[in-house]
């Protein structure tokens, strides 16, 4: 196996290593907004319905490489935990979306992007991609009082400081605040099945994203997520924690998970078809499915 670097700006993992011709716009290595543009939310439950994407891969994500066919690379998203696979979240990448040049060399400090979307620029300040929320990049040098010079698949570039930073200046806040903080940001922005990227989250991927922001790093999955973290009372639950729920009234599979923004309301992506939104547990089936509640911050 080899490692290789996400070196589009999103890639859609897929289920299988073939894609119609709509969704051969997903595979611009410079962002899914054309693709997205032409999907209608009937092709949105359609993605869910046929399972055709797994999961997303940020720029720069570690990218273990099992094998190429026929342009398609089967591998492991290394950055995303997955219980029946160590090695990562598995599925297929379109191969002209990743990089093979030999990986560079970590300084110990990175930096995560912080807002929907920034640019990562060329030392000569041209865009070079449009990174989403949650990508992580080494970096090189923060000297310069306006932009960190960073290592990436394609060579050196540069990302602006107030891009890593969070939008709101409140330092008090706890951890879990700061993701419901983050979260809002992202109102009424269209669930996208296996997404977990500013163009669109489904529900694990968007609690997912949220800690990535933060500094952690939760498993993939709503099922995976539900056995990580400190178990709490739902009377105790604080902005920040995660809410499982499952078939059954809570005897069956966990099937969705919702971040708890605070006084019984719950920040999540519901559903292929509708937009990320609040909902009061109290007003909703989902309170007679409720399974745990957990802390991870």
């Amino acid at each position: 196996m080899q490692t290789a670097r996400i070196s589009a700006a999103v890639a859609n993992v897929w289920r299988q290593p073939r894609v119609t011709a709509l969704e051969r716009l997903a595979l611009n290595n410079h962002g899914l907004g054309p693709w997205l543009d032409q999907l209608s939310d009937g092709d949105t439950v359609a993605l869910e319905r046929d399972n055709r994407i797994v999961t997303q891969a940020l720029f720069n994500d570690p990218f273990i490489v099992d094998r190429i066919v026929d342009g398609w690379a089967f591998g492991y998203v290394a950055t995303q935990r997955d219980a029946r696979h160590p090695e990562g979240y598995p599925g297929w990448v379109w191969a002209a979306q990743l990089s093979l040049a030999p990986l560079p060399l970590r300084t110990g400090t990175t930096v995560t992007v912080k807002r929907d979307f920034t640019p990562l620029l060329r030392p000569d300040g041209s865009t070079l991609r449009r990174l989403s929320l949650g990508t992580e990049l080494p970096v090189i040098s923060s000297k310069d009082h306006r932009y960190d010079l960073v290592q990436t698949p394609l060579g050196v570039g540069k990302v602006a400081k107030r891009a890593t930073q969070f939008q709101f200046d409140e330092p008090h806040l706890l951890a879990g605040a700061q993701m419901v903080r983050l979260g809002a940001e992202f109102l009424d922005l269209r669930y996208l099945w296996g997404g977990v990227s500013a163009y669109g989250f489904d529900c694990s991927g968007l609690v997912y994203s949220l800690h990535r922001a933060v500094g952690i790093q939760l498993p993939r999955d709503a099922s995976d997520q539900c056995l990580v973290g400190t178990t709490v009372d739902l009377a105790n639950a604080q902005p920040g924690d995660l809410c499982f729920f499952a078939h059954d009234h809570g005897q069956g599979a966990v099937h969705h998970v919702a971040m708890y923004a605070g006084d019984g309301w719950l920040l999540h992506a519901p559903t292929p078809g509708k937009h990320v939104t609040y909902l009061q547990l109290a007003t909703t089936y989902l309170r007679d499915e409720l399974v745990a509640v957990k802390r991870n911050w």
